[in-house]
């Protein structure tokens, strides 16, 4: 089976950084707990991506951060 890659060139993350439903992904993401986004953030630019993904972990049950990341992964393949 042919394993996805996750890994995003700068050109790719700055495209996705500009859809709308990125934008209402972070802004909810703020809205449901700064500190984690800012940590996380921290976290994965410093390559530790996997803590980053455990913290953020929590959040990704809210109905409507499901929603949006569900959007996020039709339109992004």
């Amino acid at each position: 089976m042919m394993e996805k890659n996750n890994d995003f060139s700068q050109t790719e993350l700055a495209r996705m950084l500009k859809q709308p439903e990125t934008q209402a992904l972070l802004t909810r993401l703020q809205q449901l707990d700064p500190s984690a986004i800012d940590s996380a953030v921290k976290m994965a630019s410093n390559g530790n991506t996997d803590a980053a993904r455990e913290l953020l972990e929590p959040l990704m049950q809210d109905e409507q951060i499901q929603h949006l990341t569900q959007k996020l992964r039709q339109r992004n393949g």
